[in-house]
């Protein structure tokens, strides 16, 4: 059985398609497609293996969003905005990173003038749980700093913003 789900990551829809192949399954999220064994445990844990990876995703859900942390990373999964998408409306902020869901900002790594290079991480957080890494989606200078160690910040406050280093 092939499901294809749709779901609003920021300002972009993202295509997942799960498909099962024997004990696995195939998941492609755009043009990537990966074999996955997955296998559920309690409060929303799911211990999986991609490859040679072995992996832990937690997933919550909270009315119509979709939280899944992996890998030290999150992302708030929402069903697509048909409006939304047909607006093609750029982020608030260019370069900025934002909580993509309520926590406790435990430690920034980074000031204002510092060079990061993409994957650097920026912010460590802790929501639901679990320890994030806000990390540097590209190589960049930090522009500002929006947050401070022991700070309790809302979704969508921007933490970092990077530029791409060039002067204007």
């Amino acid at each position: 059985m092939k499901r294809e789900l749709q779901y609003q990551v920021g300002d972009r829809t993202v295509t997942v398609i799960v498909e099962r192949d024997g004990d696995r399954y195939r998941v492609r999220v755009g043009d990537r497609e990966h074999l996955v064994q997955a296998r559920l445990g309690d409060r929303g844990r799911i211990d999986m293996g991609v490859g040679d990876r072995r992996l832990r995703a937690y997933v919550a859900r909270k009315q119509d969003r979709t939280y899944v942390g992996l890998d030290g990373q999150t992302w708030t999964l929402t069903k697509p905005d048909a409006r939304r998408r047909r607006s093609g409306s750029p982020s608030a902020v260019a370069g900025a990173l934002t909580a993509t869901m309520p926590g406790l900002v435990l430690d920034v790594l980074v000031a204002p003038g510092d060079v990061v290079i993409r994957g650097d991480t920026l912010v460590l957080m802790e929501a639901m749980k679990m320890e994030l890494r806000i990390t540097a989606p590209a190589d960049g200078v930090v522009v500002a700093v929006g947050c401070e160690a022991g700070q309790v910040v809302e979704r969508g406050k921007v933490l970092v913003e990077i530029g791409d280093g060039k002067q204007n």
